[in-house]
């Protein structure tokens, strides 16, 4: 990509509606990535605020609420 490409970019308004939707489309939806990180396994919580789940690894028991951007509500 050169100046000239910048340029186009910031200067052609169809040029950047067709940029976002390919990066849409290509970078979040129809990946493997995002697919895969969505088809997992979700816990069941009979308490309704996960405190009862926990991950077992093979050297300890790791509360739901302890990992890592498990914030689920």
């Amino acid at each position: 990509m050169n100046p000239k490409h910048i340029r186009e970019i910031q200067t052609n308004e169809v040029l950047r509606k067709r940029l976002a939707k390919y990066i849409a489309l290509h970078c979040f939806r129809n990946t493997d990535v995002l697919e895969d990180l969505h088809s997992g396994e979700v816990p069941i919580s009979e308490s309704g605020d996960y405190s009862d789940v926990k991950v077992i690894t093979p050297d300890r028991e790791i509360p739901w609420s302890d990992l890592s951007g498990a914030v689920l509500e």
